[in-house]
């Protein structure tokens, strides 16, 4: 009983991916649809990314059905279905019209493939040879910041390389393996004697402060919140966590101090109505989407996402409900949430303190580059230039979140 049991289980769980692939091609048949109706002709190149992806999809299907690849189908599934939901809406924007979006088109198989090697190279718990380079990620991180420093260029107030390359997306992974080998190491000796946290935070002060030379506010925060959210995962301590969140705050009133970018984002956050067509115009237009949504949206094809500034990257959660409504977004929280604790749970039951916190570090590197980009489009923080997770255009964030993924993918890959 017991046996036929189990099989119907397998059953039931190998039709979510066919099921979940599903749900993106019927968003995208609608998209052709309405755009069939409004124009006979229609430049069939564009859905490339979506067959890039239903050939993604399939390939790990396939792998996990048989058995070569194994772990929990939601670590996969959700970011998967992110993924395809956030595709569709560059579809309807159209991201890919007239040349624009070839770095888009190239992410969708280039982060799968990602995914992939992290998983193929990290599985069979490989990934505790991670402990061993926590060092040398360190020293890439700062090489990383460096290079911004000495050779970037400001755009929409991120930082990047020749090539429209954005190296902050590695450092945060990069980060997040040095932190948890460094707290992992020390952590019978922190609770002691004060010397290993000093040490800990001697050597965080020097990415956040390259940071703050960078005057990235998106990048600082995110950093100073994993550095906080680790930190807490080890120590357990609220005393850490308050003084922790004082020196964010601290860095970040000192980042306002000397960059003018930074203060603008303050100022427009506290008063957007103060200059509504000039600094003020994104959040306002943000803001003016989601209220036209309402509860149940537009409908797919009738908003107007052309309207709010950078739509296909900062502002996709905008364009989605005014289209989709409140309940379709408040569905993907769901998503994500569903992910976040599924990830973290997956981290609780690694024995071993650096799997553990390799797990939760990772997560929590999403979860809050998540909650930093909805709280920037919503108004509940400044906003920060941050990308939301597997749901924007941006290629390097895209293609650094799924390899964390195939990263969690592989350390779910054993028993435990």
């Amino acid at each position: 009983m017991k046996a036929r049991r189990s099989e119907a289980s397998d059953v039931r769980g190998g039709l979510v991916f066919p099921l979940a692939w599903l749900a993106v091609a019927a968003a995208h048949a609608a998209i052709v649809a309405l755009r069939l109706v409004a124009s006979p002709a229609m430049p069939w190149w564009e859905l490339m990314p979506f067959w890039a992806y239903t050939a993604a999809m399939a390939a790990v299907w396939a792998l996990h059905a048989s058995g070569v690849w194994r772990f929990d189908r939601q670590l996969f599934l959700i970011p998967a279905l992110l993924v395809g939901l956030g595709l569709a809406m560059q579809f309807r924007m159209g991201t890919l019209a007239e040349g624009r979006g070839t770095g888009f088109a190239l992410s969708i198989p280039l982060g799968f493939a990602a995914m992939a090697i992290v998983f193929l190279a990290a599985s069979g718990g490989r990934w505790r040879l991670l402990r061993g380079v926590g060092g040398l990620c360190y020293i890439l991180a700062i090489a990383a910041l460096g290079a911004m420093l000495a050779f970037g260029r400001r755009y929409r107030g991120g930082i990047y390389l020749p090539g429209n390359i954005n190296p902050s997306e590695i450092i945060k992974p990069l980060l997040v393996v040095f932190l948890a080998s460094r707290l992992a190491r020390q952590g019978g000796r922190r609770k002691s004697s004060g010397g290993g946290l000093m040490g800990v935070l001697a050597l965080w002060a020097v990415p956040m402060l390259l940071v703050l030379a960078l005057r990235d506010l998106g990048l600082l925060v995110l950093l100073g919140a994993t550095f906080l959210a680790m930190l807490y995962a080890a120590e357990k301590r609220i005393s850490h966590l308050i003084v922790g969140a004082l020196a964010v705050a601290a860095a970040c009133a000192g980042l306002c101090m000397v960059s003018a970018h930074a203060r603008v984002r303050f100022d427009v956050w506290l008063h957007p109505f103060s200059d509504p067509t000039g600094s003020g115009w994104q959040i306002l237009q943000s803001l003016s989407a989601m209220n036209a949504g309402g509860i149940w949206g537009a409908g797919i094809g009738a908003g107007t996402p052309q309207s709010v500034p950078i739509a296909s990257s900062d502002f996709i959660y905008a364009v989605m409900a005014e289209e989709l409504g409140i309940v379709v977004c408040a569905l993907v929280l769901i998503l994500y949430w569903r992910f976040f604790t599924q990830s973290w749970k997956m981290g609780a039951c690694i024995k071993d303190p650096f799997g553990s916190l390799l797990a939760f570090g990772m997560t929590a590197a999403i979860a809050l580059q998540t909650v930093v980009n909805l709280g920037g489009v919503t108004k509940a923080i400044p906003l920060t230039g941050i990308a939301l997770p597997f749901l924007s255009q941006g290629g390097s964030s895209l293609a650094t979140s799924l390899a964390m993924v195939g990263l969690l993918m592989a350390m779910d890959d054993e028993p435990r």
